[in-house]
């Protein structure tokens, strides 16, 4: 783990390794707790068909993901509403 300092204007210097494998650009998330850096990638499009690739989605109609989307909310739901009875 490396430790950095914030300059006065708030800024933080990560550094090349981690800018050589991360990219340059980021999401600062704020939780209670801590500040979280997401990498964003150069072409985010690109990354999400990978990611379904990936799943195994690709071999899905966007029809069927809809569907199956559909169903996995409303089991949720559903479970959520006998855990309160």
């Amino acid at each position: 783990m490396k430790t950095v300092l914030a300059d006065n204007r708030g800024r933080i210097v990560l550094g090349t390794k981690f800018l050589d494998r991360y990219g340059r650009k980021f999401a600062v998330v704020g939780t209670p707790k801590e500040i979280v850096l997401i990498p964003i990638a150069k072409d985010p499009l690109a990354e999400l068909r990978k990611l379904g690739k990936e799943a195994g989605i690709d071999k899905y109609t966007l029809a069927e993901l809809k569907k199956m989307a559909r169903e996995e909310a409303e089991k949720e739901a559903f479970s959520r509403i006998k855990d309160v009875r």
